[in-house]
């Protein structure tokens, strides 16, 4: 949007004001300058967010700022104008409203904005709405469907690298940007260095565990990764490069139909770690890189009667297991 900090503080506070851009009203000038000063705080002042992601993610929140910031009147109008651009539940409309919520919020508190005018509501839900019923987002893949699509893969160059990158994503539980982020040490052990900056804080580098540790032996992804075999090229992004990728692939077809997408990797590790191992979710958050409160509201969804009566069966088992061990 072109302000420096300073012209975005002059902006707010009335001095040295340039004329509105075409059809933008003072008010809306004001909410530009908003976003501009809420950037430098977030990402120079409190080290929040790294200057890519707000660039990037805070990007397309700036740009559909741009579009409704003349049209608004207050925090409310704002948000109902600017989720109009994205079908109701989407996790676009939801990120962008947090965005501009956050903003508001923060201008509020710092006297940069007026109270009565631009404090959000409470709650975003009603502004976010619902997803639509029946649409499937982001499912886990299964060992079968996992391997099938391996198998069903092009043997060309490009068809090898998603293969090896689709290994890294399937026996890691990474997210695909991590794949940019593995590091073996001299010791033996492998490291993904990838940390993940959000408003609520940071994820730590943390060490990586194989679920199946056979997948890890198997597939020779150490020694490959220590031999620096090559990757696919991911320009855009890993996750935009891998949907373009399997997009164009047969196997990937009735994955997709039924909800899959490249996270669907580290999803199926996340139900592996459940459901074969038997995994608490605490473990399991912590050799995915997350928190417990974001593994247990993403993937406890899947906890289907089949998984609970599994868990069951296996828990009576474990409680034989430890009274015959205790009568001995």
């Amino acid at each position: 949007m072109g302000l420096t900090l300073r012209q975005a503080l002059e902006v707010i506070r009335g001095k040295a004001v340039p004329p509105p851009e075409r059809g933008i009203a003072p008010v809306g000038m004001e909410l530009l300058a908003a976003w501009e000063a809420f950037g430098v705080h977030k990402v120079h002042r409190t080290g929040q967010i790294k200057a890519s992601t707000w660039i990037v993610d805070y990007g397309k929140s700036a740009k559909r700022l741009q579009v409704v910031a003349g049209k608004a009147v207050d925090a409310k109008s704002l948000l109902t104008l600017a989720g109009e651009a994205w079908p109701p539940g989407s996790r676009r409309r939801q990120v962008v409203l947090q965005h501009l919520a956050a903003m508001c919020r923060w201008g509020v508190e710092n006297d940069l904005l007026q109270a009565d005018r631009w404090t959000p509501p409470p709650s975003l839900k009603s502004y976010v709405g619902e997803k639509r019923a029946g649409r499937v987002d982001g499912i886990p893949l299964n060992d079968d469907q996992i391997l099938g699509l391996l198998n069903g893969l092009p043997q060309d160059t490009a068809g090898q690298r998603w293969n090896y990158a689709i290994q890294l994503m399937a026996a890691y539980g990474l997210r695909p940007v991590e794949l940019l982020h593995l590091r073996m040490e001299p010791a033996g052990g492998l490291w993904c260095d990838y940390i993940k900056r959000s408003g609520g804080g940071s994820t730590r580098p943390r060490q990586l565990r194989a679920l199946h540790p056979e997948w890890e032996v198997e597939w020779r992804l150490r020694e490959r990764i220590e031999a620096g075999e090559p990757l696919p090229p991911f320009g855009g992004g890993v996750a935009d490069a891998a949907r373009r990728y399997l997009s164009r692939q047969q196997a990937w077809m009735d994955l997709a139909t039924s909800g899959a997408t490249c996270y669907g990797f580290r999803h199926g590790y996340a139900l592996r770690a459940h459901q074969t191992y038997g995994l608490s979710p605490r473990v399991a958050a912590a050799l995915m890189g997350h928190s417990v409160e974001t593994h247990s509201r993403h993937y406890g969804r899947w906890t289907d009667e089949a998984t609970i009566d599994s868990a069951l069966e296996a828990a009576m088992q474990y409680r034989k297991l430890t009274q015959a061990q205790a009568s001995v």
